[in-house]
């Protein structure tokens, strides 16, 4: 209904001040036309009232006056419905026959509900959205959504139904977030809650990351019901390939067990796994008796050899540091002359170095020479007082492991690590920005230096501020290994200095020598990995990145581009990988179909790449939704119990049109809706008064007035 009135005037005038306007309107009107005598009496009437029509209206939209509309409209109350479109929901167990039962349960509704509601239909498995058409593909059950949903929008609904099993899989218990409900909730049972036999994987886990030559361990639990005194074979099937069984036996009608299986890997890469259970004839279904995962295998921490031919402090301060490092395995070995060592005899060790550190250099023609000459590890060569003599007209092949020849030696020289260019970018040289020539001394010989031309010289010395040609710090990258010489000596000086830049350098320093070198060139700096082993169609793939630089330090502060897909032909997807410190990066890119994918990313810094990786992504079907599949009747009711609502347990629409009677919720609500237009804003009314003064002037003019 809808009525408009003339609500008032502002500033508020009386009405009869109006009427008295208009009066004086039509009187002003009469006086200016009263002495004309020439004129026929009907147009000198009609001039008067043209003008005072004008000037009356004039007057009033000067006073702006405004007009009231107000619509009131009759609403009908909304129920919102909610219906489960989890997997469960579609398990055709006793006499429930699936979507076909879950649809008639539905039609029969809608042929059955009462016309004083309107009804707001809504879809829900983890999420709540609008819709009511049901595919059963939701792979959880998530109803304290449900309950948050329905709280945020109590203003708007009289009351709402729940159409589902109970089966919560997924989120906090319902029934606290129903307690804080003000509307009532009925509560429909779908589904079926008799027992039936089944066997089922509830879950497996495994070690994360998984190294090579350790223990990794699987861990598969298995829930049954129905199977006492029976027992199952759980099969460990590794790229397609059955590699061990576990038998399990079920003691009692219904039961949880956890199977472990151990694996050792030799082989770093990818190994696609799956743990399957054979299913029984009068199994209730065996669509949860396969899971699905991958697992990508890692090479173990590094063991460094520190092999001293010399006696001296910084041998000790070295090794203190490589250490302090869990990621580190260190071989101390001394040699003693004769073929004789203090610790361990590298001769003799059969295990794989990933790096050799020479504290000096042995005498040539001895076996450990010859040993040293035969690796192909790589190594960082520190020099110390006697190794000068060694590197004097030294044969091709010591050269080409200390990169740096030294002829004509001459004076014993205290010097300081030389100024380091902006324009110098490489790993190693990544050292706080302080003040070098404040630091400790250290020694080196000045002579004629002859650098291998395959390495480059990042650190020279100076002395006494000016720059010399000896090349402190040498790094070479030769493809399949990697070497770096420091030709000073005196480092345990800035071990044991008082200044914190001192010690802060030496560490920072010697630890970009330890992990750059100790790293193959052709190791990844960028491992890539899946959140979980195996992902369901329905919830979003997450992907996780590490990053370390050249020299394995966590690197935050690059680009990572993600490259997602199915087979080499198919479209590829790309996604930018967001940061979260500590050299850990994200990227959440969506759910997608059943089957296997790979993820390809590049990690950027500046103008290099320090970082390319791959992994494979399963997307399988999730077991959450065929774990249990028993209407759970309990929590409906107590749903239906703390809203004050009710639990439609005879599936009879009838009784729930009679709660809603019961209960008022058909009341019917009045709402008025107050409109306000003020007249001057229309127009209509300036071209009113111009119609009324122009018909005046014509008038006037064909009585020949002015």
């Amino acid at each position: 209904m809808i009525s408009a009135f003339i609500q008032g005037i502002s500033p508020v005038l009386p009405h009869l001040f109006i009427i008295l306007i208009a009066l004086i309107s039509l009187l002003i009107s009469w006086w200016t036309y009263s002495g004309l005598s020439s004129i026929s009496t009907s147009k000198k009437w009609g001039l008067i009232s043209l003008r005072a029509s004008a000037l009356t209206l004039l007057v009033i939209l000067l006073f702006n006056p405004y007009l009231v509309r107000e619509l009131s409209e009759i609403e009908i109350p909304t129920v919102a419905v909610y219906l489960d479109n989890s997997e469960s929901m579609s398990v055709e167990r006793g006499e429930y026959s699936g979507i076909n039962t879950y649809q008639n349960i539905l039609d029969n509704f809608r042929t059955t509900k009462s016309d004083q509601f309107n009804y707001q239909y809504y879809l829900f498995d983890d999420e709540v959205y609008e819709g009511d058409e049901l595919n059963l593909s939701g792979m959880a059950t998530n109803i304290h959504r449900v309950m948050e949903h329905v709280r945020e929008n109590e203003t708007r609904y009289a009351a709402s139904i729940l159409f589902s099993d109970g089966i919560v899989n997924r989120g906090r218990n319902p029934l606290f977030a129903a307690q804080n409900l003000t509307k009532p909730l009925i509560t429909v049972p779908v589904g079926d809650s008799s027992r039936v036999r089944d066997i089922s994987i509830a879950d497996v886990t495994h070690d994360d990351p998984v190294f090579t030559n350790s223990r990794n361990l699987i861990t598969v639990e298995v829930q049954q019901e129905g199977f006492e005194g029976e027992e199952s074979t759980v099969q460990l099937i590794e790229n397609g390939e059955l590699i061990d069984t576990r038998t399990v036996n079920y003691p009692a009608a219904a039961s949880s067990h956890v199977i472990e299986f151990v694996r050792n890997y030799t082989e770093p890469g990818f190994y696609e796994m799956e743990v399957h259970i054979p299913p029984k004839e009068e199994e209730f279904t065996d669509r949860n008796n396969t899971f699905n995962f991958t697992l990508e295998v890692l090479d173990d921490k590094s063991n460094i050899l520190s092999l001293a031919f010399e006696v001296h402090p910084d041998v000790a301060s070295v090794r203190r540091l490589v250490a302090s490092d869990q990621q580190n395995e260190l071989i101390m070995s001394t040699y003693l002359g004769n073929n004789r060592f203090a610790g361990s005899n590298p001769l003799d060790i059969d295990q794989d170095i990933d790096l050799i550190i020479l504290h000096g250099l042995p005498s040539a023609g001895t076996s450990v020479y010859n040993w040293l000459l035969d690796r192909s590890e790589p190594i960082l060569y520190l020099s110390l007082p006697g190794s000068y003599r060694h590197t004097q007209n030294s044969d091709d092949e010591l050269y080409a492991l200390t990169n740096v020849r030294v002829e004509r030696i001459q004076t014993l020289l205290n010097i300081h690590i030389g100024s380091i260019s902006d324009s110098q970018t490489h790993p190693l040289l990544e050292l706080p920005q302080i003040a070098l020539n404040r630091l400790p001394t250290l020694q080196g010989y000045q002579g004629a230096y002859q650098v291998n031309p395959v390495a480059e010289t990042l650190l020279t010395a100076d002395f006494q501020s000016t720059r010399t040609n000896i090349p402190l710090l040498i790094a070479a990258d030769t493809g399949n290994r990697r070497l770096a010489s420091v030709n000073a000596f005196g480092w345990n000086r800035y071990e044991r200095s008082r200044q914190d830049d001192a010690r802060n350098l030496f560490k920072d320093l010697f630890n970009n020598l330890v992990t750059w070198t100790s790293t193959p060139p052709d190791r990844r700096t960028l491992v890539l990995e899946p959140r979980k082993s195996s992902f369901s169609e329905n919830e979003p793939v997450e992907i996780r990145a590490t990053l370390v630089n050249e020299r394995g330090v966590p690197e935050s502060n690059a680009l990572v581009e993600l490259q997602f897909f199915q087979a080499e032909q198919d479209e590829r997807r790309t996604f930018r990988m967001s940061p979260e410190g500590d050299g850990v990066y994200t990227a959440s890119i969506g759910s997608y179909p059943r089957g296997l994918y790979r993820a390809e990313a590049t990690a950027t810094l500046g103008n290099r790449t320090i970082g390319e990786a791959e992994t494979r992504v399963n997307v399988s079907r999730s077991n959450l939704e065929l774990v249990n599949t028993q209407r759970d009747d309990a929590l409906l009711q107590q749903l239906a119990s703390v809203t004050d609502g009710f639990f439609l347990q005879s599936l009879s629409f009838d009784d729930l049109n009679r709660f809603f009677s019961d209960n008022n919720l058909q009341e019917t609500r009045e709402e008025i809706t107050t409109d306000i237009n003020y007249l001057y804003q229309n127009g209509l009314w300036f071209f009113l008064v111009i119609i009324l003064l122009s018909a005046e002037w014509l008038i006037r003019r064909s009585v020949s007035l002015p």
